[in-house]
């Protein structure tokens, strides 16, 4: 168990993508104990930005002693299920657990998953799942047998190095190609449809709802939107040390039923909370692996019920919040 705080800089960066495991506690909580926001609010001349009660419900991090996630990168929910499916890197396997942290099923080697990295789930329940180092698409049933996979780097015609994914309602999946540092989009079928944006560490990218398309990036401007052609339309987020408004490393992001965009920052341990015209409103979370913080988180996401799912990568856990402003857990 690590129990000392510790600082990453960029010359480990790649360490830390590589799927270094640090392990920390095991715990899961009873219901509803309540976690402070710890957070900084936006300084302008305007009123100060309200922000959300945080109620933290659970936390998922092994069964009876076993490690469920080693090195976990990215998750998707389904929404009919309540199941969490999530990409462990260093144990090859994409995890399956269900609303209540049981693992539901492993899926590795049977079916040819290697260094699976982003996971995304269609309306049919069909698990996609990328694989960084094949440049590779799978695309798993839902009771998780193979049924199909689209080649990147052949649909490119250049190599692809495919990090998390996305779908949208459309069925088209958004790729952060960690090679070009581009979006490349493509249909469900390995049909090409676009590529665009300059990133300089492209690490996520998705529709959000509306015909834009948001892209984070590690360095450079952190948030990128652009219209559903592939123009951009505005950037954000500083790149700096500071805590306050500006980001360190960002990995994944998750956009709240309020339109507001959850920046997970795997280096200040914290989720920055943006509207998407670009305007800071608060942070959450601190360094603390052992007593309700963070350690190195690398995505998020939400629930129906407005329920916030931060997956930590350090402590090979995830933690689940319930958000105040968003409505209740049943």
């Amino acid at each position: 168990m690590w129990t000392r705080r510790m600082k990453l800089g960029r010359r480990s960066l790649s360490l830390f993508l590589a799927g270094v495991v640090l392990l920390g506690a095991v715990d899961l909580l009873p219901a509803q104990e309540k976690k402070s926001a710890q957070v900084a609010t936006a300084t302008s001349a305007a009123a100060p930005v309200p922000v959300p009660e945080m109620t933290r419900i659970a936390v998922f991090q092994s069964l009876r002693g076993e490690q469920v996630l080693r090195s976990p990168l990215a998750m998707v929910l389904d929404d009919k299920s309540g199941d969490i499916i999530v990409s462990s890197f260093e144990s090859g396997e994409v995890v399956v657990l269900d609303k209540n942290g049981a693992t539901v099923k492993r899926m590795g080697a049977d079916v040819g998953l290697v260094s699976p990295y982003g996971v995304a789930m269609d309306g049919r329940g069909r698990i996609y799942v990328s694989e960084v180092r094949s440049g590779l698409i799978k695309i798993l049933s839902p009771s998780g047998t193979l049924v199909d996979e689209i080649d990147l780097s052949r649909v490119m015609g250049k190599t692809v190095t495919p990090g998390r994914i996305t779908l949208d309602k459309n069925g088209l999946i958004y790729v952060a190609d960690l090679n070009s540092n581009q979006i490349v989009v493509v249909n469900g079928k390995g049909g090409f449809v676009r590529s665009f944006g300059e990133f300089d560490y492209l690490q996520r990218a998705a529709a959000v709802g509306d015909g834009r398309v948001v892209g984070l990036s590690a360095q450079g401007k952190a948030v990128k939107v652009f219209n559903g052609e592939g123009g951009m339309l505005r950037s954000f987020g500083e790149h700096g040390d500071s805590s306050g408004r500006s980001v360190s490393f960002p990995t994944g992001f998750a956009l709240d039923a309020k339109g507001r965009l959850w920046v997970v920052d795997a280096f200040q341990h914290r989720l920055k909370v943006f509207s998407l015209d670009g305007n800071f409103l608060f942070n959450f979370g601190r360094l603390e692996e052992d007593a309700g913080g963070f350690f190195f988180p690398v995505d998020a996401c939400f629930d129906n019920k407005g329920r916030l799912f931060v997956l930590e990568k350090g402590a090979n856990r995830i933690q689940i919040f319930q958000v105040g402003d968003l409505g209740g857990a049943e």
